[in-house]
């Protein structure tokens, strides 16, 4: 069975016989046009992300846990070491699979109104799940979003080892936030 890589180009020529014909104009909005447009309300956030903490530290009447030497990036080692398809460097948290129409944020940021008409503020990770369900189920590979938070793990000034996580293909989950 090949992969979702290796039908790629398979894919996007098939898309292109496809398309037909098509227009599209950008136009200029002065305040009072734009005000009239309505649609999704909220923001989508894609982060590609590289990062190198020395250290995450909590202390408790004396004692104290850490993190050091953290590193956020994409897992690959060394550029020899990623797929074809993504670039050594910044883990790509967000997915984006055009020829299949899927493009999922890393979050999306929505104020919503709740049964009782208060506002929340909602923030919505991406379903990886159902989206991976739905691949599997047309027999195609599941996705991942390539990153890995990786750093050495202290009680005090004791190394207790190496705490890693790596490609995340399952995640999903909302979070609302309101006052009282």
């Amino acid at each position: 069975m090949p992969s979702i890589l290796q039908l790629r180009p398979l894919l996007a020529g098939l898309a292109l016989l496809c398309a037909g014909p098509g227009q599209a104009a950008l136009l200029d909005l002065d305040n009072q046009t734009l005000s009239e447009v309505s649609g999704q309300a909220g923001i989508s956030i894609r982060v590609d992300l590289q990062a190198q903490i020395r250290q995450l530290r909590w202390d408790d009447d004396g004692g104290s846990v850490s993190l050091r030497n953290v590193k956020i990036d994409n897992g690959c080692v060394s550029p020899g070491d990623c797929p074809a398809a993504i670039a050594f460097g910044p883990a790509q948290l967000g997915l984006s699979l055009p020829f299949l129409g899927i493009n999922v944020p890393t979050l999306q940021v929505d104020v919503v109104t709740a049964g009782n008409g208060q506002k929340q503020l909602q923030l919505t990770l991406p379903d990886l799940t159902t989206i991976n369900q739905q691949l599997v189920q047309g027999g195609l590979d599941p996705v991942r979003i390539r990153v890995r938070l990786q750093g050495d793990m202290y009680v005090g000034e004791s190394r207790l080892g190496t705490l890693a996580i790596r490609d995340i293909n399952d995640l999903r989950g909302t979070i609302k936030v309101w006052g009282h």
